[in-house]
């Protein structure tokens, strides 16, 4: 599979296992295979979403393509979370690699990534439907749209806010002032 792995073209910059026995010898296949060194994580072994996302959106953003080595059923709930695949299953011994097109780990969050490509032993491809990955101009407009809507909804209802208030002192404020107080139109006053 690490021959696989490597004769798709797929770098990688870093790569995390579980310091599971089984998980732990698969990872120094691939780390033989592609020249790094075995980064182990107990956040792998634990291998729920909450603590997979934690380990992904703590990862450096030096590092653009990481590889997890770990435990299923966590694995195939961890990819469907990311990718959104209702039906997406990681086989046995499965590689699936996700296009996380983000400007940082720390953004990565629930259907944020596109399934690119996957191998099983004995099979070429994993049966997961793959979706391009939106790097051109339109989708990486659409994925900051995503991330940037909620805070972009924020900020506009707070100036909204702010402005219904500033007018709403301004008529207080308006209906307090004694006309008789003012000072006429060509007066001077001191």
């Amino acid at each position: 599979m690490a021959e696989q792995l490597v004769a798709s073209g797929q770098r990688i910059d870093a790569l995390f296992s579980s310091p599971a026995c089984r998980a732990l010898s698969t990872a120094d296949i691939f780390a033989a295979e592609l020249h790094l060194p075995v980064q182990i994580d107990r956040r792998v072994y634990e291998a729920d979403v909450a603590a997979l996302q934690q380990l992904v959106r703590g990862l450096d953003d030096r590092d653009s393509a990481v590889a997890l080595v770990g435990h299923n059923p966590a694995f195939s709930v961890f990819m469907r979370y990311l990718t959104e695949e209702p039906y997406a299953d990681l086989p046995t011994a499965g590689i699936a690699v996700i296009d996380l097109p983000l400007m940082s780990w720390r953004y990565t969050s629930s259907g944020k990534g596109f399934f690119k490509t996957g191998f099983s032993p004995g099979r070429n491809e994993i049966g997961l439907r793959g979706a391009a990955s939106p790097l051109n101009w339109a989708g990486r407009f659409r994925l900051w749209r995503i991330e940037h809507a909620r805070m972009i909804l924020l900020t506009t209802v707070f100036v909204m806010a702010l402005l219904l208030i500033l007018g709403v002192v301004a008529l207080i404020m308006h209906q307090s002032i004694n006309p008789a107080a003012m000072p006429k139109q060509g007066s001077s006053h001191p």
